[in-house]
């Protein structure tokens, strides 16, 4: 292990002292959020490698963190924690940092990576395992327990969390307990405690000091109710379960989490990372949702948010940008969100977390791009069961482009796959607090999530079928709600029509009255319908119109034979003929497209015939 300064053992005789005096367990459950005083959380997205320019800026802004920390004219020191990879198999794989990827091979890894940039490193030798691996292994669950290895990380600037699998943390860094043994098999954990080593790390973070980690290092940083897996499509459809699954278990697509949650070092939302690019957007919002979270953030591969505890504010640096999910003014009924507040901000942009306010780093532009609409993106999420190449930046790339674009919403749904029904679509308005910047930076685009709505509809003459001249004629259109959301606020060319809500699999009767003009004549409407959820919110997202037509014809009225002929000079000898029989009307079926109505269609008739009028039957049906 490394020696001390002189001056650190100083700094380490204090420290050890005070933590003496509180005992050698520390009882700091790992749900506990208390403001933020001192210190930086550097939240990496993932896929950072050496060599690479973004990659080697995070590393840097870390040790120069740490090195304020340290204080001038001493070398900063990063404990490195790589107890979220899989263990060490043997000495070989643990000895080797540049081939294996194991807890013992990755601390040798991060150990030359901080050292070139000027650090001393501490590897501390933890792993998931209470027991040795193999003969000789000096990475243990045990050694979160040992004094000596607490006083080694105490006695840092900055701390350094790998990636892999974060429930690991939680395993080797607390000591949890569960409801029972089922939730306990499966680290559905509720309440934990930290361990010698994690009261350690824990005073270097609030002594002012760093605490930084990439991908599962990322996640673990938040408080309670952490994320432990679940893949897009199916963290909408179901439900949140606690606990964890296993990557090849059949519920490794769950959306899971872990109630007691992590370090809690980052107090401002949940946490999420290899965000955009892998489509991630659903899980976290779901999450949010259902664990009554205000905020949700992500964070890019390559790229990190940099966060001042105290200051509460949050700066990105590397390749790309972190992501805001706003959900504290959405709606949500279990299966609808409307009124999630999506926010994108790129490298160089701020934001403060006590407001909310994100500052992008260049120009700012508010209204409509002039670029064209985008088109509807058929498999947003997408998913492997329908793109070879899965999870890159569905979601994002879509609303990058409507931003710029002349488009007040736009669109995308999930994947037409068997496995994968119902869809869901995900709709992006613009509205007066949306703003955009020319490097695909966002702020405030509103976004609903709902499954795809849809309906049909179809008309018919109800009533005589005996039609002249001046009589009404009820026009029946059926409408079958054939989508997975209600719908509701039903329009006829543009008049709504009574209230009514049509349930998934229900039906209705909306009737509109026509005056009959001489002739064959077209009834051409288009009935449009708003999705809403089961408490009746709006979902603000497009369902296709549909169109509907009837053709009649109107006869002159016949004249009563008992009446004398409106003629002047009658000849008595020419008989009255009888009246002829109007042809009946007959039924249109629905075109399933929008009307092209004609320039003097049903519009030109309601002026001549006078005002429609609207109503409406509900018939049974649902389900």
């Amino acid at each position: 292990m490394p020696s001390f300064t002189n001056k650190r053992r100083k700094l380490f005789a204090v420290a050890l002292t005070a933590a003496l005096s509180l005992g050698a367990l520390a009882t700091v459950p790992a749900t506990a959020n208390a403001a933020p005083t001192q210190g930086h959380v550097v939240l990496i997205g993932g896929a950072i490698k050496p060599g690479d320019a973004p990659s080697e800026a995070i590393i840097q802004e870390i040790v120069d963190l740490a090195q304020a920390h340290a204080g001038a004219g001493n070398t900063p020191r990063v404990a490195i924690l790589t107890a979220a990879s899989t263990v060490a198999p043997n000495a070989t794989e643990a000895a080797d940092g540049n081939t294996y990827d194991n807890a013992t091979a990755n601390g040798l890894y991060y150990k030359s990576w901080f050292e070139a940039h000027g650090a001393e490193v501490y590897p501390v030798p933890i792993d998931v395992n209470q027991a040795e691996d193999y003969p000789g292994d000096p990475y243990t669950a045990a050694n979160a327990f040992d004094t000596t290895v607490a006083n080694e990380v105490r006695n840092s600037d900055a701390v350094y969390f790998g990636g892999g699998d974060q429930t690991r943390y939680v395993r080797s860094l607390f000591s949890c307990t569960a409801p029972d043994q089922a939730a306990a098999d499966k680290f559905a954990y509720t309440a934990c405690t930290d361990t010698p080593a994690m009261a350690a790390i824990r005073e270097v973070v609030e002594s002012g000091g760093v605490t930084a980690g990439t991908s599962a290092g990322l996640t673990i940083q938040q408080g309670a109710d952490m994320i432990s897996g679940g893949d897009p499509y199916q963290s909408w459809r179901d439900p949140a379960v606690t606990g964890w699954f296993d990557d090849n278990s059949a519920d490794a697509s769950t959306l899971a989490y872990i109630p007691a949650g992590g370090l809690g070092f980052f107090t401002e939302g949940q946490l999420d990372s290899h965000f955009a690019r892998r489509d991630r957007q659903p899980r976290l919002v779901k999450l949010s949702l259902e664990t009554h979270h205000e905020r949700g953030f992500g964070v890019e591969e390559k790229t990190a948010l940099v966060v001042d505890r105290g200051a509460r504010t949050g700066k990105v640096i590397g390749a790309l940008g972190a992501t805001m999910l706003d959900v504290s003014g959405a709606t949500f009924d279990g299966k609808s969100t409307a009124g999630v507040r999506y926010s994108y901000f790129m490298t160089g942009s701020t934001i403060d977390f006590a407001t909310g306010a994100i500052t992008l780093a260049g120009a700012e532009h508010t209204g409509a791009g002039t670029a064209p609409a985008p088109a509807a993106e058929p498999d947003i999420w997408k998913s492997s069961e329908c793109d070879s190449n899965p999870y890159i930046f569905g979601t994002l790339s879509l609303t990058q482009s409507f931003v710029k674009s002349s488009a007040s919403r736009a669109s995308g749904d999930s994947c037409d796959a068997a496995v994968e029904s119902p869809r869901f679509r995900t709709t992006f308005n613009r509205d007066d607090r949306t703003r955009w910047s020319d490097d695909g930076s966002f702020v405030d685009v509103a976004m609903s999530i709902a499954e795809i709505p849809s309906f049909t509809a179809t008309a018919s003459v109800s009533g005589s079928a005996q039609l002249t001249i001046g009589d009404t004629a009820n026009i029946a259109v059926s409408v079958t709600n054939t989508g997975g959301t209600p719908l509701s606020n039903f329009n006829i060319n543009g008049v709504p029509t009574a209230a009514t809500t049509v349930l998934p699999g229900a039906s209705a009767i909306l009737t509109i009255t026509h005056t009959v003009t001489e002739g064959p004549q077209t009834v051409a409407a288009t009935v449009t319908a708003s999705a809403v959820d089961t408490n009746g919110a709006d979902l603000n997202m497009t369902t296709e119109p549909q169109a509907v037509s009837v053709e009649l014809s109107g006869a002159a009225k016949p004249v009563d034979p008992k009446s004398p002929p409106a003629t002047e000079n009658p000849d008595p000898k020419t008989p009255v003929k009888d009246p002829a029989t109007p042809p009946q009307a007959r039924a249109l079926a629905t075109t399933g497209a929008p009307s092209p109505l004609l320039p003097l269609g049903f519009g030109a008739l309601l002026l001549a015939g006078g005002a429609i009028v609207l109503s409406r039957r509900l018939m049974v049906g649902g389900r």
